[in-house]
């Protein structure tokens, strides 16, 4: 089982993981390829004996089917099984269907929260974004809490409204959509927009418009409209960037004054020396405002097909 350990100096995470090196590969990464493993779609509808337990599918035949992770970062480490199809991803499935994903998330995020337990959803598309299996699929871990990221963003986000009485979020949506020139598409629940000090190029945030800390509160319609937006970025992406590697991932605390969003990164760039040895991020392939341009022509056109 993995551990957290921390730099001594500056407090940063790592989790030390090694039984993973013994997990399948079939992407393009860096680990070597068993021959065998590479043929095998071990997440296929039949093949459920070659995964862990079922700890949650949407019907006895199942569309969405999620268990735990064999090769574990934590003690609860869950995989999330997109759909039977090996290939099609959110971008390509039915908005039908990406609901039926969302409501397992949920469906997971409620268990671990019933357990006093914060969570991180997050989904890896190809080998330079850390997929390690072909066949579609997102992943959940859950905590008493997480140091990292996470932690940073929920102690800001206390400090921030204990200046100014708002929530940083709703406060950077509204801003995003005054300004106008970031935002890549609002739609009725939801605003997407490119942060103003986006790490990555063609990076984007998704916050709800409703102020709501826990991803797990929203209702029948959001999760309607997450459908349609989240498959139209993942599309966007796509298009743009001929069938990139990316990432995207949720972020969600039980408690004020945090409020969950999503964000969103292509692997259009591989990680330089000021990245990795000052953790000082480069952005160099468009502004946020260029970004944003050219994701909303995309975005809002695969939102009204």
């Amino acid at each position: 089982m993995g551990k957290f350990i921390f730099d001594p100096l500056t407090g940063d995470p790592t989790i030390l993981s090694t039984q993973r090196v013994a997990r399948p590969q079939q992407t393009d990464g860096v680990a070597s390829v068993d021959s065998i493993a590479k043929d095998v779609d071990f997440f296929a509808k039949g093949n459920e004996h070659l995964t862990p337990p079922t700890t949650f599918q949407d019907a006895d035949d199942w569309n969405v089917r999620c268990f735990a992770n064999k090769y574990p970062l934590v003690d609860d480490h869950e995989i999330i099984v997109h759909s039977p199809d090996p290939v099609k991803d959110i971008e390509d499935l039915e908005c039908e269907q990406n609901e039926k994903i969302i409501r397992a998330f949920l469906n997971r995020v409620s268990y671990y929260g019933s357990q006093g337990k914060e969570v991180i959803i997050f989904n890896n598309k190809g080998g330079k974004a850390g997929a390690s299996l072909k066949h579609p699929h997102s992943q959940i871990v859950a905590a008493m809490g997480f140091p990292g990221e996470v932690e940073k963003e929920k102690s800001a986000a206390l400090h921030y409204y204990n200046e100014n009485n708002s929530c940083f979020w709703c406060d950077e949506a509204k801003m995003a959509v005054t300004e106008g020139t970031r935002v890549v598409h609002e739609s009725s629940h939801f605003v997407i927009y490119v942060p103003r000090a986006c790490r990555w190029s063609y990076e984007v945030t998704l916050v709800s418009k409703n102020h709501k800390p826990n991803f797990g509160f929203i209702d029948e319609m959001e999760i309607h409209d997450l459908a349609v937006v989240l498959k139209a970025v993942l599309k966007a992406y796509d298009v743009l960037f001929n069938l990139p590697d990316r990432n995207f991932w949720i972020h969600s605390m039980q408690y004020e004054p945090y409020h969950w969003h999503m964000g969103f990164l292509p692997h259009i760039k591989v990680f330089g020396a000021l990245e990795l040895g000052a953790g000082i991020w480069v952005s160099d392939k468009a502004t946020p405002q260029d970004a944003a341009s050219q994701l909303k022509e995309k975005v809002q056109g695969f939102c009204v097909q």
